[in-house]
């Protein structure tokens, strides 16, 4: 096995535990598009009833159920950590692990072909009684790093995104075998929303070599 080389996208060490983000922005975890969707919905959501309906009573809390659960989080977690510390993991096709704490299981994000490491995380998945399975990506983490770096190195308003203000470029995303960028225009195109999307993402994709798709919003510091 070759020896672990560090990220150039989210650079959290040899061992690489930013792999286990489902997704990894250059500064912050694009996670926050679905918060940033959710802060809209809310927003359109404000005005109160005139007259304020029941609400139902909260669930109850069950202490056994929340052990149980944390006990699989454990698991879970441990099964990360041996994933991340073994020699070789970084050139080998492992992308990310997607863990399921309800479920007790794990996705395997993987690149290329099956081999021993694969079968190695397999076998110590099942030997901690976790239920685990593949998911084939076209893209390694490899690639997906360096497009986000090809990415950030444009400015906003200038070259391909002369018409685009970036917030952000995400390397990982759960729903896409590819990067996320995400923004707003400057200025509304004015061949429409969708159109300019859809150029823009082809722009980027043959300018890095991986799918690219264009997502609206801005990511806020926290």
């Amino acid at each position: 096995m070759s020896p672990d080389k560090p990220s150039a996208g989210t650079r959290p060490g040899s061992s690489r535990p930013g792999r286990r983000r489902l997704l990894t922005f250059a500064a912050v975890a694009v996670t926050a598009v679905a918060v940033i969707t959710g802060m809209h919905a809310a927003s359109a959501a404000v005005c109160k009833p005139a007259v304020e309906m029941p609400q139902p009573a909260a669930p109850s809390f069950d202490p056994a159920t929340e052990e149980a659960l944390w006990r699989r989080q454990e698991l879970l977690s441990g099964l990360g950590a041996w994933i991340d510390a073994q020699p070789g993991i970084t050139t080998s096709g492992y992308v990310t692990s997607i863990d399921d704490p309800d479920a007790g299981s794990t996705i395997l994000v993987w690149h290329g072909p099956p081999d021993d490491m694969q079968r190695q995380i397999v076998d110590e998945a099942r030997r901690r009684h976790i239920p685990v399975s593949i998911q084939q990506r076209k893209y390694s983490m490899d690639d997906l790093e360096r497009a986000v770096t090809q990415l950030n190195a444009i400015d906003s308003g200038t070259g391909v995104f002369q018409n685009f203000t970036v917030s952000a470029v995400g390397s990982l995303a759960i729903d896409f075998d590819g990067v996320t960028v995400l923004g707003d225009y400057i200025h509304p195109p004015v061949e429409g929303i969708s159109a300019a999307d859809t150029a823009l993402a082809q722009a980027l994709a043959a300018r890095t070599g991986v799918a690219v798709r264009i997502e609206h919003g801005r990511l806020e510091p926290v």
